[in-house]
C-alpha cells in the first residue's frame, strides 16, 4: 500500500487573519500545492498528465474545522490518493498539531481533462491500484452536491470581473479564489461573531479571464449552524457553488 504524503510548515503572517487565526484560504492553497506534489511521487502529477495532454481539474471540496492553529505555530499536512469513486479521483487531507491533534480534516474529488476539448478522460490504473492509494478517510463521504434551499430566491450580493491576478496555470479561475469571492460576499458581522466550521464547493464550469461573476446569496439558519450559500453565475448560467456552515 502506498504510503501519505507529509510535511510540516509554520504558519506564516500572510495565511493568518486579523485574529492571528489560520486563514481558511490558507488551508485550501495548502491543499492544492501538497496535491500536486503527492500526484508528482506517485507517477500522475501535472507534468506526467501533460505528456498525454491531460490535466487535474477539481470538481468538489469539503472542508471541517475542528479548531483553528495561529500564527507561527507549526502544523503537520498529510495528503493521500484513496481510489475511486464513479468518474472521480478521491483524494483526502488531514492538518494536526505538533501533538497530533486534529485541526482540519478534507476530502476533494478530481477530474482529468482533455487540454485540448476540455472533456472528461479516465484512467483505469489510479482507480484503486494499492501501489498509488490509502484506503482511509480523513471524511468518509465524497463531497456532496450542494443544493440550494427551496422557496428562498438568491439575493445578488456583489459581482466580480475576473481579473489576471485570478487565473491559475490552467488559464482559468484558481479553485481558491472562488473561497475568497464567497467569503467577500457574507457580511462582516456574521465573520465576525461566527467562527468557519465548514467549507464545501461545488465546480460546475470553469471561469475565464475577463467574465464577470455574479454572486447570488442564501443565508439559512440550521440545526448545524447558520449556513450561507454562494453561486456564482456567468450570463446568469451557475459556474460554481459554495456552502460555508458557521
Amino acid at each position: 500500500m502506498a504510503e501519505k504524503y507529509v510535511e510540516n510548515h509554520t504558519i506564516a503572517c500572510y495565511e493568518a487573519d486579523a485574529n492571528q487565526w489560520l486563514r481558511p484560504t490558507a488551508m485550501l492553497d495548502w491543499m492544492q500545492e501538497i496535491a500536486g506534489r503527492d500526484a508528482t511521487r506517485l507517477g500522475f502529477g501535472y507534468d506526467q498528465l501533460q505528456e498525454n495532454h491531460t490535466a487535474w481539474v477539481l470538481s468538489r471540496t469539503h472542508v471541517r474545522f475542528h479548531q483553528y492553529p495561529k500564527w507561527r505555530n507549526t502544523v503537520n499536512l498529510q495528503t493521500w490518493h484513496k481510489g475511486a469513486f464513479k468518474v472521480l479521483y478521491l483524494r483526502d487531507f488531514l492538518l494536526t498539531d505538533e501533538a497530533g491533534e486534529t485541526l482540519v480534516s478534507a476530502t476533494t474529488s478530481w477530474l482529468i481533462i482533455d487540454m485540448n476539448t476540455r472533456r472528461m478522460v479516465r484512467n483505469p490504473e489510479l482507480a484503486s491500484s494499492p501501489d498509488t492509494c490509502v484506503f482511509e478517510h480523513a471524511i468518509e463521504e465524497p463531497a456532496d452536491k450542494i443544493v440550494l434551499p427551496e422557496n428562498v430566491e438568491p439575493q445578488l450580493a456583489t459581482t466580480h470581473k475576473v481579473v489576471w491576478s485570478d487565473i491559475d496555470t490552467m488559464a482559468h479561475v484558481n479553485n481558491v479564489r472562488y473561497v475568497c469571492w464567497a467569503l467577500d460576499a457574507v457580511s462582516r458581522s456574521i465573520l465576525q461573531e461566527n467562527p468557519l466550521k465548514e467549507i464545501i464547493v461545488n465546480y460546475d464550469a470553469e471561469v475565464l479571464l475577463g467574465e464577470e461573476v455574479q454572486l447570488y446569496l442564501v443565508t439559512e439558519p440550521t440545526n448545524e449552524g447558520l449556513v450561507v450559500y454562494i453561486q456564482g453565475r456567468v450570463e446568469d448560467k451557475p459556474r460554481f457553488c459554495v456552502k460555508l456552515v458557521f
